[in-house]
């Protein structure tokens, strides 16, 4: 079944790049419930990681940080492109830091709220 279009849409923006945080966390805010958005929102999280890091090889080896820049541009499409089609895809390389990404702590502690268990 078809999440809705308001947790695709939400699911989706959670891969915009330099605002994947912001994107997930209001995410993860409006849409606790839903596990394809939590799926999205640690994906986002350890996405918006990858970026940090691609931030510091491009100031340091200006090329290989702008290879791995826009490879990044290209998987965060390819990911909010999957999101908003009602797909759960990740990476492998990515799934792994993505699974330990703590959104229930993080829930938890902007709501002051348990995380709502699915």
């Amino acid at each position: 079944m078809l999440p809705e279009s308001k947790v695709r849409f939400g699911a989706a923006m959670c891969y915009l790049p330099f605002a994947s945080v912001v994107a997930g966390l209001i995410t993860l805010l409006k849409f606790p419930h839903q596990p394809f958005a939590i799926f999205h929102v640690r994906n986002a999280f350890a996405l918006f990681l990858v970026w940090f890091i691609s931030l510091i090889l491009l100031a340091l080896f200006i090329w290989v940080g702008l290879v791995f820049w826009l490879v990044l541009l290209v998987v965060s499409f390819k990911f909010a492109c999957s999101a908003w089609l009602g797909h759960e895809k990740s990476f492998p390389w990515l799934s792994g830091l993505a699974r330990m990404m703590p959104v229930e702590a993080i829930y938890s502690h902007l709501t002051g709220r348990d995380f709502p268990r699915h």
